[in-house]
């Protein structure tokens, strides 16, 4: 079975971090990336299985979107703000 291609857009580091953690331990590859407009480069030349994107970014992602007929199809899941507990200092940094 193909690795799942995920697009995850948030700006909040320790968000991305944690999602793209989170999938990848299921399997996906996850391109994590801090904003639209690295997203946009990223999806000129790539095409992922899904995006998440944050819900402060969203307007700009489905207004590119909406001139590419060839991405059409990929699905987009809003993110909410996610209000993550601060790092613990036992646990782990993310690599």
């Amino acid at each position: 079975m193909p690795t799942e291609i995920i697009l995850l857009i948030d700006e909040n580091e320790r968000v991305r971090n944690a999602l793209a953690r989170s999938y990848a331990q299921a399997g996906a590859y996850v391109e994590a990336l801090a904003s639209c407009a690295e997203a946009i480069d990223y999806l000129v030349a790539s095409r992922p299985d899904w995006i998440l994107v944050d819900q402060q970014q969203a307007d700009e992602l489905l207004f590119w979107m909406r001139g590419q007929e060839q991405r059409r199809d990929v699905p987009i899941v809003l993110l909410p703000d996610l209000d993550l507990p601060p790092e613990r200092s036992d646990e782990p940094k993310a690599a």
